[in-house]
This record gives structure tokens, C-alpha cells and sequence, in this order.
């Protein structure tokens, strides 16, 4: 399998003369700025992007399921795939194949909304207005995967550590090589990009497959939250909480959020349809008879214990453990039902959601004032209330946060973040604490000419 890296992704982007936005066939990879010159072409561009980020490698499916795997959520199958292997024993290697393939998508994403961006104020036929709602949303998504990269590939609980990750904030050539910001630099970044494309977004369009302003506001408090600027956190999720026209659903319809598409709880759920379908259903459940060998990626056991844990909670339903259910090989791990659909595979990535919104804010707020939203959660997902009595200490309710934060997000990709952000990894996992990153891809220190810094531990 040839191996790519940011430098030959732009050697291969530069060397496109046109390309057509909206073919079906193509990875719908922008070409050179000069190919966007109409409103059409930026329209096109646009949805380019988009399509980008659906990529399997991406949030179409490897994102967020190859976190489940790296936490206490989740397991590995597949059939003798040393990659997948090493992703389910948490022994990453920096010549991982996955990984590789998952940080060059993320940065495809990136090189193609910085076409769009550096074409946009040349574009003729385009009304102000529209122009400013097509830079916002290009803006908002180019922060939000230099987040989500420096999550899985930068120290981003420590504001003054030197391993950020490359920020690529315009088109580059092929002789530029990508360096590493600072951890600082990088959070400064990707809040001044969320900060402008809050400035331009459209205020009345609430369309959850497009970045709209609640997604933005929701992010805003995500990276406030991960960057421990707790007062900004409480103000940006609470803007979406307020201000929004999202409700969280009762217990009984709880499943809806998966069974249907764009629930009243989807703040930006990326769609896919039976002509572009996702990866999730096949590498987390595939079909009922399905084997271990051919799905990617299934629930733990160690999951199952937790669950068992919690009597009421609806979100266990979603989760199929079942001796009688699934094939020999799967027991004693189990599967999630979250992807199911397994004719259309059109599953969509559920990338922000209220729910999330009301968790950080309530750890946001602390043990003193976030204990009602922390509840508001427990009892839309029939659990019991906690009292102060139950959380005696600020670790106890962080721990209680952090615990629904897994029941609510499993299979969404969160908890590896979560145990990352909060320095436990090594506790939890019993691993060595600077796995709570991945390695910099091999390639990419190969062609940085000693200029790309790898990870510390590997």
C-alpha cells in the first residue's frame, strides 16, 4: 500500500488544473484556487469540503471509532490486520497504516477549505452575504479538525507544551514543509478561526447537516473546555442550550437519536445517503450473523461491567452483549447498535449533539453549580438523580461527569479524549501515559527533513 504524507498530498492537489465538485466517483478534492471562480464554483467547493470530511478515514467512520478502540470502550477484530491489532492492544507504532491514513484525510479537509478560502474573495456572482456564510463555515470546519488532530496527535491538556501539530492556515507548495505550533499557538488558532466564523455565519439558518452558528457556539465550548477556559465553556454551551431549537428526548425515544436522522438532540450530524454511505455500520456491526474477523471494531466487555452498573440507564439498550444474538467469536465483547441499517448504510457521524452541551457545562460549572445539568442528563436517560451526598468532592463529581460522558458518547468518540484530557489514561488503561496521543506518522517525519518533531515515548 503506496503511503502518503501532507507534502504529497499537495504535490497531488497542486498538480490538479480543474476538478469536477460534484462528482460522485471522485475523493471531491478541491484543485487549484484559480478553478473557483464562479458562485457556482463555490458552491461546489463548498460541498467539497463537506464530502472531504465523510471520507471512512475520516469522520465517515475511522475518527471516531478508532478513539473507542484506543479507550476502555472497545475492542478490535478484523483478521490478522497488524494496524487494527495494534489500535485494539494500545501499542500504536508510528508506521501504523491506519493512523496514517487517518491524518492525511484530516488534512485534506484542511488543504481543500484553504482553497476555498483563498479563491473566495476573487469569486464573481456571489452576493456579500453568501460570500461571508461560505468562508464561516469553511472557517469553522478548518478549526475544528485542527482540534480534533491536535487530540489525537498533540499534548492538548498542556497549553504550554511545544507539541502542537502543524497548523496550515493557507495553500502552500510542494517545497513548504509543515512544522509543529505550539500547543498554545494551536489553541489560539483554532479559537480565532471558530471566533470569525461566528462573526460571518448565517443567524437564522438551523440546518444541522451544515455548520450553523449553534454548531459553532458548541465547538467554541468543547475547545474552551478541553483548554480549561472553564467561564467560556459555561457561556458558549449555554448559548447553544438557550438559544437553540434543540430539546433533549425523554427515555422512551431515546433510541430515535440513532434509528432516525437529524433528532431534536443533533446539533451538527454530518448525512450520508445510499449513494454515499458511511463506514460505520460495517465496521461495527455489519449484519446479525456477522463474525469477529469482519467487523473492525466492537463493544468491550469492560463496558458491559459498567453498564451493568448503572439499572435504568436506556443507553445500555444500544449495546447487544447476547451469547444467543451474536457469533461465538464476538462473546464475551458485544457489539453497538448505534450504526445500524445495515442495507442503507447511510448512518450519519454525530458530531456535536445537546447532550454534550449540558456535560460541559456541568463540569465546566463545577461540583457547586453543575450538579442540576449534570442530572438533567441522568434523568432524560432514566437514571437517578445524584445529591451532593453522592459526590462529596470535586474528583467525585468529575468522576460522575466523566462516567456519563461514556454511557451518552460510547462509539462517538469521546472517552479516549476524555481520559487523555484528564491525565488518566495510564491509570485506567494501564498503559504507559504517553499513549494518551498517537504517534506522528512515520512518512511524516521522513519527508519533514528533521523539522517535524515526533511525539515524546515513541
Amino acid at each position: 500500500m503506496k503511503k502518503y504524507s501532507i507534502i504529497t498530498l499537495l504535490a497531488a492537489l497542486l498538480g490538479l488544473s480543474s476538478c469536477n465538485f460534484l462528482d460522485q466517483v471522485s475523493p471531491n478534492d478541491i484543485g487549484t484556487g484559480d478553478a473557483i471562480s464562479t458562485a457556482a464554483d463555490a458552491e461546489a467547493a463548498l460541498l467539497g469540503v463537506y464530502n472531504t470530511l465523510q471520507q471512512g478515514a475520516c469522520y465517515g467512520g475511522q475518527f471516531p471509532l478508532m478513539s473507542e478502540a484506543l479507550s476502555d470502550n472497545a475492542t478490535t477484530g478484523g483478521y490478522s490486520y497488524l494496524s487494527l491489532d495494534q489500535i485494539g492492544n494500545k501499542q500504536v507504532t508510528p508506521a501504523n497504516a491506519l493512523v496514517q491514513d487517518l491524518y492525511i484525510s484530516m488534512y485534506r479537509t484542511i488543504v481543500n477549505c484553504n482553497y476555498l478560502l483563498e479563491a473566495l474573495p476573487g469569486v464573481t456572482g456571489l452576493e456579500d452575504q453568501r460570500r461571508q456564510e461560505i468562508e464561516a463555515q469553511a472557517r469553522a470546519i478548518r478549526a475544528m479538525v485542527h482540534f480534533d488532530i491536535l487530540r489525537y496527535f498533540g499534548e492538548h491538556w498542556d497549553t504550554s507544551s511545544a507539541y502542537g501539530i502543524p497548523v496550515i492556515s493557507g495553500v502552500q507548495g510542494i517545497t513548504d514543509i509543515p512544522v509543529r505550533a505550539t500547543v498554545n499557538e494551536t489553541y489560539s488558532f483554532v479559537i480565532d478561526e471558530l471566533t470569525a466564523a461566528l462573526a460571518g455565519i448565517s443567524k437564522t439558518d438551523d440546518r444541522v447537516q451544515y455548520v450553523n452558528i449553534h454548531t459553532i457556539n458548541g465547538l467554541l465550548a468543547r475547545v474552551c473546555l478541553y483548554k480549561k477556559d472553564y467561564a467560556g465553556a459555561v457561556a458558549y454551551a449555554g448559548s447553544v442550550i438557550s438559544n437553540s431549537p434543540y430539546n433533549l428526548l425523554d427515555a422512551t425515544l431515546y433510541k430515535d437519536i440513532f434509528s432516525t436522522r437529524r433528532s431534536s438532540e443533533s446539533i451538527f450530524e454530518l448525512a450520508f445517503n445510499k449513494q454515499n454511505r458511511s463506514d460505520f455500520n460495517g465496521l461495527t456491526y455489519s449484519r446479525d450473523d456477522a463474525l469477529r474477523t469482519e467487523l473492525f471494531y466492537l463493544a468491550s466487555e469492560n463496558l458491559n461491567v459498567f453498564f451493568q452498573g448503572r439499572p435504568g440507564d436506556v443507553r445500555a439498550e444500544l449495546l447487544d452483549y447476547d451469547e444467543n444474538r451474536n457469533d461465538v467469536t464476538i462473546v464475551p465483547d458485544g457489539r453497538t447498535q448505534k450504526y445500524r441499517g445495515e442495507e442503507s448504510r447511510d448512518n450519519p457521524a454525530y458530531i456535536l449533539r445537546l447532550a454534550e452541551m449540558y456535560l460541559i457545562r456541568a463540569e465546566a460549572l463545577g461540583r457547586s453549580a453543575g450538579l442540576d445539568d449534570l442530572n438533567l442528563i441522568r434523568t432524560k436517560r432514566g437514571m437517578q438523580p445524584l445529591t451532593a451526598a453522592d459526590v462529596p468532592a470535586d474528583a467525585d463529581f468529575l468522576r460522575a461527569v466523566l462516567d456519563e460522558r461514556r454511557a451518552e458518547f460510547n462509539f462517538e468518540g469521546h472517552r479516549y479524549f476524555d481520559l487523555a484530557r484528564t491525565r488518566q489514561v495510564g491509570t485506567v488503561l494501564n498503559i504507559e501515559e504517553f499513549r494518551s496521543i498517537l504517534p506522528i506518522p512515520s512518512n511524516e517525519i521522513a519527508t519533514g527533513k528533521g523539522r517535524m518533531l515526533q511525539n515524546p515515548g515513541y
